[in-house]
């Protein structure tokens, strides 16, 4: 773990971020980074590595958010949580104060000014699963939970912000909530709402190309709402890669073959598409902008590795750069499916715009970031 910790991620991966034109980075921890009891099977040394990449981070100017990724019990029963089975979280109550303990330390140690503001939010809990029956982990279980490690975070730090997961439920259901104060319908400042759009799962997967689309400018619609019309004023979507029909695992190596030409063009199509929805082209939306999953992975998959789409030409080398994007955006946020363009036929070569007056520029204003896995003792899916 030592080894892997000292070398997967490094130096070099956070100034390639920067250069790729993204200015913030996401990061995963699990609990047992911080508090790991004796009989729990988990490896603990990653913190150090944690405070070095927050470092990096601030070198760079670039801003992180640590995110809560896996809790004691598991909040979601899959491996991303650390622990796979039921839902055993809210079924103990020092799971509970173990995981506010947690919050409690991240808070104290990356609101301190050594770090010089990089963090700037702390994610309380990553994609919790609520029962379907609403007897194993229910949504007054969940939402009991963020208030007090909202309350935690914002009494423990000055400066952090606090981003909770939207479980789900889509950033609708949570207009009204507000863990500052529960009895206002008043969304609070400081608080961001977190929603994953992914379409590598089912029931979404496999889906036609159109309805993927669809489904796209759907949400960039609401996104680019604000609250009178049933959004939460921040939402930030925290999660989402090119991937339409496959999770990676062991064997995802295979998946970057027959990167063929129409399939570069399909994954730019994509890639733009959600660039388009999920980020902010002017003041008074709910969106604050993105982060991809992932920077890269062990296999570099191409549809779950940025800097692979990077390397293979359908994600532009500089996001910030409008003059790099191909496809005009309409009148309603979402991007001309139906633009002719074609991915070059070798690999690695980059086709960018050459137009102006497309309606690229208020791309600039997006919290554009990468979902930077940076595994700290169990294996997050990456």
């Amino acid at each position: 773990m030592e080894s892997h910790w000292g070398s997967f991620f490094t130096k070099d991966d956070f100034e390639e971020i920067a250069q790729a034109g993204l200015n913030a980075v996401r990061i995963p921890v699990g609990y047992w980074a911080v508090d790991v009891l004796e009989y729990e099977p988990y490896v603990q040394g990653q913190y150090p590595y944690l405070i070095q990449a927050v470092l990096w981070a601030s070198s760079l100017n670039l801003t992180v958010s640590i995110d809560l990724h896996g809790v004691p019990g598991s909040q979601n029963g899959q491996d991303n949580s650390g622990l796979i089975g039921p839902v055993l979280f809210p079924s103990n109550g020092s799971n509970v104060e173990r995981s506010l303990g947690v919050l409690r330390n991240l808070s104290i140690e990356f609101g301190r000014d050594v770090y010089g503001g990089a963090v700037k939010s702390i994610e309380l809990l990553n994609e919790p699963r609520l029962s379907s029956t609403g007897n194993i982990f229910t949504m007054n279980e969940l939402k009991s939970y963020y208030i007090n490690g909202t309350g935690i975070v914002l009494g423990n730090s000055q400066g952090l912000n606090v981003t909770y997961h939207d479980a789900f439920w889509g950033p609708t259901y949570w207009q009204s909530f507000n863990p500052v104060n529960p009895s206002s319908t008043t969304p609070a400042p400081n608080i961001v709402l977190d929603t994953h759009q992914y379409y590598a799962f089912a029931p979404l997967n496999n889906l036609p190309h159109q309805t993927i689309l669809q489904g796209i400018c759907n949400i960039s619609q609401l996104l680019k709402s604000g609250i009178e019309e049933g959004v939460v004023p921040y939402t930030v979507v925290g999660e989402w890669s090119l991937e339409t029909g496959n999770a990676p695992n062991t064997t995802s190596s295979s998946q970057n073959r027959g990167d063929t030409q129409a399939k570069r063009t399909w994954l730019r199509l994509l890639f733009e598409a959600q660039l388009a929805a999920y980020s902010p082209r002017g003041s008074g939306e709910a969106s604050l902008g993105w982060y991809f999953w992932t920077w890269k992975t062990e296999y570099d998959i191409d549809t779950w590795s940025y800097r692979q789409g990077i390397y293979q030409g359908y994600i532009p080398p500089d996001v910030s750069n409008a003059s790099n994007l191909v496809y005009p955006i309409l009148d309603n946020g979402c991007v001309d499916a139906g633009f002719n363009y074609t991915a070059p036929k070798r690999p690695g070569v980059q086709g960018g715009a050459d137009r102006v007056g497309v309606g690229w520029t208020e791309l600039g204003m997006c919290l554009g970031a990468i979902g930077l896995s940076l595994l700290v003792g169990v294996k997050l899916g990456v």
